[in-house]
């Protein structure tokens, strides 16, 4: 009889591809709240979990990791807005996944509109992520002074100023910055639904990947190369490479980082 532990990891491994399955006890202190809240052991739960689809978006709450913050890996979005001085009158197509709670997505937001005038492109970036709860955050815009979201802001305090809007308990990205940015759930590993995007210039899906096992980074990383333009970028986590298998990409290096180009067949 399969461990009931195993069972969940299986489930969640083939809902949206994170694996948990050599790390059980990782995915114990995961869901061991949720169990709590429901009043449940793990036995109940999976029941549980198959009646009712909506039960799903409160597991993803619990079992992704949503660090972020404002202007991470700072070199590749110094690198993005080369790439884009590159390009001029354009409209240009970014998508951010995952994006948590907005931080990556307003950044490059952000270092697009700081090139926007001397480029004449106009930049648009739909941010996506699993975790739904996560999303309603990000659309807010709205950030605590406290919060870790702004550990890197002394280094750019420039852009604290020109674009938010200070309150007494924080800070909110302006209109100009919220109006380049759409926000959407999404899964990685629903493949069919990629079709939904296209012409896509740059893809960020940064620091997710180790999440997964190699045969679902490589579809994941095939459904990246289909929907993006023939001179498309893509940029993953700085710890993050795809050089062990076989693909669609080369690799860029530079002095201060390293991205993908879609390699033209």
């Amino acid at each position: 009889m399969i461990d009931k532990r195993m069972e969940l990891a299986l489930k969640i491994k083939g809902f949206c591809g994170i694996d948990f399955t050599m790390n059980l006890a990782n995915l114990d202190l995961k869901v061991s709240r949720r169990l709590d809240e429901l009043g449940v052991n793990l036995e109940e739960y999976i029941p549980h979990l198959q009646r009712d689809p909506k039960e799903w978006d409160k597991l993803v709450e619990h079992i992704t990791i949503n660090e972020t913050y404002f202007f991470r890996e700072f070199n590749q979005l110094k690198e993005f807005q080369t790439l884009l001085k590159k390009q001029t009158g354009k409209l240009i197509n970014v998508w951010c996944i995952p994006c948590s709670t907005g931080e990556e997505a307003y950044s490059l937001a952000i270092m697009a509109k700081e090139v926007e005038l001397s480029t004449g492109n106009r930049v648009r970036i739909v941010a996506s992520d699993l975790n739904k709860k996560v999303l309603e955050h990000a659309k807010s815009g709205f950030y605590s002074k406290n919060s870790l979201s702004f550990r890197r802001l002394p280094e750019h305090k420039e852009f604290l100023k020109k674009y938010f809007s200070e309150t007494m308990l924080g800070y909110e990205v302006k209109n100009e910055i919220k109006q380049m940015v759409s926000f959407e759930p999404f899964n990685l590993t629903d493949y069919p639904s990629y079709v939904k995007f296209n012409q896509i210039d740059f893809i960020f899906c940064r620091n997710v990947l180790f999440y997964f096992n190699e045969e679902i980074i490589k579809d994941v990383i095939g459904s990246f190369h289909s929907i993006l333009n023939k001179d498309g970028y893509m940029f993953l986590g700085h710890a993050e490479s795809i050089s062990s298998f076989e693909n669609k990409f080369l690799s860029v290096h530079t002095k201060d980082t390293f991205y993908y180009k879609k390699e033209i067949l």
